[in-house]
């Protein structure tokens, strides 16, 4: 059976030295028992350098997951490695060596994450139902697990911090970390999400991202993409105390009340297997890109403020739109588009020159095939891809796609050991 690949490139800013503009940068592949760390060539001869390579003795090693966290005291990049051992492996990349082994799931690790505001903070997911968080501080390297989410979650193994082997997505709300309890044989215990859905997806949701407030996932054999938000939910404002129980079975659970708003999706053909993962890039005056990629080596990306700058002008130019309409024999229009409250791109950059004037011209069947791709106002819509990219000369499946800090390379991996290198 063709193993599978994960790629990850260092994404916090505290590795700058490691991934600086002008620097190519370093990032990490693991499958089966073997996790290499590369830097791409930027000769004419263009590459892939191994600078380190760990081997797993176990014949039955089968590694999944990886990411980049920094040791407190040296500043050296640790490398985070799971698999189907449960165990998670620490590798210090500079001297290229195992350093540290954390025990305590009872199944396979199916995903590792490290903290945006602490690189020694990392949370795995398990198909023992769990997700444990872990310090990577020495001062709690006797007790490194110091919270544990469960109880009333999935009822499936977890695949992923907030989604699971079954086709629940659940958000936990996280407390300050590390607390009082941290380091001790107590550590803290979360038993109910603040929301939870069994309604968005139907199949094994097997991939999700937040972005700024709105949440982009998806799962198996849907071939699609969903981005949504959760009702009255504000990051910016102090969670609820109280997550709702399931003592009355209901399919959607909110602290915040209400429910869901399902805002649009993405197509994606030929991407039904289970465990591919889509990857988004967003960085401060950076236009933020969404890529995946399918079973037939090709790769779809979104430009997420392209899809804002469409609604935008779609919603206020009235005038194109009756002139539009007009030239087409369909009269006046009948209403705007319907215009969201939160914006789909965080920040914007100047000198683009808009959609809504580029692609959608005065001709009506222009208008409708860019609608194809920009128009947010039918959330059931599948939007077309606004590039593609297909890898020459090899067939393979992508499983995971990961960016570069700066968004200058990306690298997609996936079976039979392939790995892709993009540069733009």
């Amino acid at each position: 059976m063709a193993h599978q690949f994960t790629s990850q490139f260092p994404v916090f800013k505290s590795f700058a030295r490691i991934n600086v503009p002008g620097v190519d940068p370093v990032f990490a592949v693991v499958g089966k028992g073997e996790t290499f760390v590369c830097r791409p060539l930027t000769s004419e001869n263009a590459g892939i350098e191994v600078l380190a390579w760990f081997h797993d003795d176990d014949p039955n090693a089968s590694l999944n997951s990886c990411v980049w966290s920094q040791d407190l005291e040296t500043g050296d990049p640790l490398l985070c490695v799971a698999g189907q051992q449960a165990a998670i492996s620490i590798f210090n990349v500079r001297k290229k060596k195992l350093v540290k082994t954390l025990i305590g799931h009872g199944k396979e690790v199916n995903d590792l994450a490290v903290s945006p505001l602490s690189p020694a903070i990392l949370a795995s997911a398990s198909l023992d139902y769990s997700v444990r968080f872990w310090s990577l501080d020495p001062k709690h390297e006797k007790q490194p697990c110091i919270l544990i989410c469960g109880g009333e979650g999935h009822r499936e193994g977890l695949l992923s911090l907030v989604r699971g082997m079954d086709n629940v997505v659940n958000v936990w709300v996280i407390p300050e970390l590390p607390n009082k309890d941290s380091g001790t044989d107590k550590p803290t215990l979360l038993h109910y999400p603040h929301f939870s859905t069994s309604a968005l997806h139907t199949n094994v949701v097997d991939c999700l991202t937040f972005y700024n407030d709105l949440i982009i996932s998806r799962c198996s054999n849907e071939n699609m993409i969903v981005v949504w938000r959760i009702d009255e939910f504000d990051s910016s404002v102090e969670p609820p105390s109280r997550a709702p129980t399931t003592h009355e079975f209901r399919p959607t659970r909110s602290a915040w009340g209400g429910g869901y708003q399902r805002l649009f999706q993405f197509d994606a053909p030929k991407t039904p297997p289970f465990y591919v993962r889509f990857s988004l890039f967003n960085a401060p005056m950076k236009r933020p890109i969404l890529a995946i990629g399918n079973n037939e080596s090709k790769v779809y990306f979104w430009d997420l403020q392209t899809l804002e700058e469409w609604d935008e002008q779609a919603s206020a130019s009235d005038e194109f739109r009756d002139r539009v309409r007009s030239r087409s024999g369909k009269g006046k229009k009948r209403g705007g588009a319907k215009q969201r409250e939160a914006s789909v791109a965080s920040s914007t950059t100047t000198g683009h020159t808009p959609i809504v004037s580029s692609e959608a011209t005065t001709d009506t069947v222009t208008y409708s095939k860019a609608a194809m791709k920009y128009s947010l106002d039918d959330p059931f819509r599948k939007l077309m891809s606004h590039a593609e990219s297909t890898v020459p000369r090899v067939s393979f499946a992508a499983r995971q796609v990961a960016w570069s800090v700066g968004g200058e390379w990306m690298v997609v991996v996936g079976d039979q050991g392939m790995v892709a290198l993009f540069a733009r």
